[in-house]
């Protein structure tokens, strides 16, 4: 198996950067995730003085690290990369509190940097008050076009999208927008729920080993966590997030039988009836917000799941 470490990072999504290595289609990689601050600690004390306010200009040299690019081999054109995750492991785990985002950035002045004890997938928190079932999640994976971006930006080709779905044996479908394959990934958690009130989760270092398919494009993200399907989007406000929802819905569904002899305004009657929509990132300028649809609510005739 092919491997790539975390030492083969960019900040940026960006094409002209080399890429580092190259998969076939089917083939399974082996990646090294550096934490969202860009750098591991020992103790406390190297965490701390790390996120102190005297060492911004490290922090921003190592904030948000991507491991790749990552080039994929196909001739193909106009593709989606269905990218399946085999197996993800947190490795060593950390956590503070963000004074400069979200809703107490006023109120906490302290960073409150911790280091948490975890055995058998489970959090120790508080001397033990509290324990938390932990699952390592993927917070970030993108595919790359012609523009610049910071690794916290919005697009189609995906984002630092840091939702609850992205854990073992889950997919994502990520469009091709370039005229090579390639993808970028980081933000590795080992505790991570659907919105960050204190802005960090559970971050962590780890590896995740991946394998990449090919298939038809449609020009979305879109999610498979086994149980559920997932169609993201985004918005200057909430009502334009929720029209491309439902559009990119429409884009979706009438390429599945059924949906695919059905007319558009029955799809909208369907979509109006099942769809479960949560948001994300209600507070910053981009309103990040998500439509999911259970696989075990939508069943064919023969009781077989239609989202398989």
């Amino acid at each position: 198996m092919k491997e790539i470490k975390s030492e083969n990072k960019v900040q940026k999504i960006d094409s002209r950067i080399p890429h580092t290595i190259e998969i076939n289609p089917w083939e399974e990689i082996k990646i090294e995730l550096k934490n969202a601050f860009g750098k591991s600690f020992q103790d406390v004390e190297a965490f701390e003085q790390f996120m102190s306010e005297a060492n911004n200009e490290e922090k921003k040299a190592f904030n948000h690290p991507c491991t790749g690019p990552i080039k994929i081999n196909t001739q193909k054109e106009n593709i989606w990369l269905e990218i399946e995750i085999i197996d993800i492991i947190a490795t060593r785990w950390y956590q503070c509190i963000s004074k400069s985002t979200w809703f107490f950035k006023d109120q906490f002045h302290e960073r409150n940097c911790e280091i948490f004890e975890v055995q058998d997938n489970k959090i120790f928190l508080h001397h033990w008050d509290i324990v938390l079932k932990a699952k390592p999640k993927l917070g970030f994976i993108s595919t790359i076009d012609t523009e610049v971006r910071s690794v916290g930006r919005c697009s189609n080709n995906g984002w630092n999208i840091d939702l609850n779905y992205l854990d073992k044996w889950s997919k994502i479908y990520l469009p091709v927008n370039f005229k090579t394959p390639l993808i970028v990934i980081w933000d590795l958690h080992i505790c991570e729920w659907n919105g960050e009130i204190a802005w960090m989760w559970i971050e962590a270092d780890g590896e995740i080993i991946i394998k990449v398919n090919i298939v038809d494009k449609i020009n979305f993200p879109i999610i498979d966590d086994k149980h559920r399907l997932i169609i993201v989007w985004w918005g200057t406000d909430a009502h334009e997030s929720q029209k491309q929802w439902a559009e990119n819905c429409f884009v979706y569904f009438k390429r599945l039988f059924p949906f695919c002899n059905w007319s558009e305004e029955d799809i909208y009657k369907f979509i109006s009836a099942e769809w479960n929509i949560e948001i994300w990132n209600a507070t910053g300028n981009i309103k990040t917000c998500w439509i999911i649809f259970h696989k075990n609510r939508i069943l064919n005739k023969y009781w077989f799941s239609i989202l398989h």
